[in-house]
This record gives C-alpha cells, structure tokens and sequence, in this order.
C-alpha cells in the first residue's frame, strides 16, 4: 500500500494538472492523468487520488471535476440514457462547486477572449435550445453570419483579415461562418451529426469526431446539437434565464414552460430531478 504521501502528492499533481486543462479548454482525460500525474502509484490508486483531489479543488477553488458526456449517436431518449449509462467515464471538466445562490452573487474576472467565447457559445446554443435541440448546418450558418463571429474563434489568417479590412464577400462571411462553428465542434460546445432521414430531427445519425469535423465540408443535410461541453457547462433553467435576459423578457414560470416546449423537455421537472 502506497504511503498517504504519495497519494497526497499525487492528488495535488492532478489539481494542477486539472487547472491547466481548464485553462487551456480541454478536457481531463483518463489516459493523461495515469502517466505523469500517478507517476508510479499503481492503478487502483485511481479512485483515491481523484477524489482526494476534488476534495482540494472544492475546498480551495470552489471547483470539482465532473464527468464529460459522451459524444451520442442520434438515438431514442431511452436508448441513448442507457447507452450514456454503460459508458465508462474517461473525461472530466471543471464546474464550479458553490451554490446557485453564491454564484451570483460574484463578480468572476474573465479574460476577455474567454468571455468571447462563451458569449459566442451561449447565443449559437440558445438558437439550437430553442429549436427542439437540433439544428441544420444550413440554418446555424446563417444564424452565425448574422451574430457574426469574435475575432478569437477564427483561423489567425482570418482574424487578421476580418480585423484590418473586414468581410465584404458571401464567400468570406460564409467560411468565417463555418469556421466558427468547427471552433465550437472543437471546443465541446457542439455535436455534428449526420441526419439519415428525411427529416433530420426523425432520421438516425452518428456524432463525427471533432478532428473529422474541421476538415468536413459544408452539408446542409448536416445538424448540430449540444456537445459534451454545453450539456455541462449550461443547465436548461440558467440557458432559459439566459434567452429571457438577451431577449428583454421576465423569466416568468410560462416563459419558461415556453422554452421548455420550444426544446422539447420540461425544464421545471428536469431541475428538480
């Protein structure tokens, strides 16, 4: 049995090692943990160090590591809730461990690039929220030429361009466009699934890798849904407060049964579960 120093110190390997992932927006994955952060300890040590090390991290950063979603095929609710469950869990990503109630009360310093891109983020997954949780490639092309992407999402090349003399082609608008939604693929926020059917919402698909899909062209028989990253990061409640806020309404309890209808769940009985 290894000494308790040991797991200690291995534990405060995988809090840096979690922050710096967190940083850098990439998930904590299994594999990477087991090489430099256990640094010898043996396996079965796993458990141990993780949750010795979320216990730092809620206590010091009022963060813990939760579990990443897999990517999903387009399946059946109940078929794709069993299938999530028979998964072994081998990512994680940062959320904060403080109340609701705490939580709002502060005023969190963000980078600005950082508050960017989760703007950015927010209102491309509040347009997919609100159409019953997917949307075509053709419909959220349009919708991000017309919010018009932040210059941290994009190609270097392209964020030079757009910064010294703008977009003034369709070509232009369209790849910045396109880019901008790999960037999210990329980063979790997005899924891109492949629609079989005639209708994309009824026909069964599967989730492309992430790599796959910054090099995949444009398809409009493609759609989008919420990736691992979002369903983690935005609750169905606070992406309803967030649509009630951009768009100037009261977040009401029949605003909110709105939203739940227009996504198709019943965001009231899903928070309370």
């Amino acid at each position: 049995m290894e000494a308790e120093t040991e797991v200690v110190r291995a534990a405060i390997n995988l809090v840096r090692f979690a922050l710096a992932c967190n940083a850098s927006g990439k998930a904590i994955k299994r594999e990477e943990i087991r090489g430099p952060v256990l640094d010898g300890l043996a396996t079965r040590s796993f458990r141990r160090v993780f949750d010795l090390a979320n216990e730092f991290l809620r206590e010091d950063f009022g963060l813990q590591m939760v579990p990443l979603p897999h990517h999903e095929k387009k399946l059946a609710a109940t078929e794709a809730k069993d299938m999530q469950a028979s998964k072994a869990v081998t990512r994680w990503v940062l959320q904060s461990s403080l109340p609701d109630e705490a939580r709002e009360r502060l005023e969190l310093v963000q980078v600005k690039d950082d508050q960017a891109v989760l703007g950015f983020a927010a209102m491309v997954l509040s347009l997919v929220f609100v159409n019953n949780m997917s949307i075509s490639n053709e419909q959220l092309v349009l919708y991000v030429r017309k919010l018009g992407p932040p210059l941290c999402v994009l190609p270097a090349a392209e964020s030079r361009d757009m910064e010294s003399v703008g977009y003034t082609t369709d070509a232009q608008m369209e790849s910045a466009a396109q880019a901008a939604i790999a960037f999210l693929v990329r980063q979790g926020y997005l899924d891109k699934v492949s629609s079989l059917g005639a209708s994309g919402r009824q026909g069964i698909g599967e989730t492309q890798s992430t790599q796959q899909v910054a090099e995949a062209d444009a398809d409009p028989g493609q759609e989008y849904t919420w990736g691992p990253q979002a369903k983690v990061k935005f609750k169905p409640l606070d992406m309803a407060r967030f649509i009630a806020t951009v768009s100037g309404q009261e977040c009401t309890s029949e605003f909110i049964k709105t939203i739940g209808r227009a996504c198709g769940q019943d965001i009231a009985t899903a928070e309370a579960a």
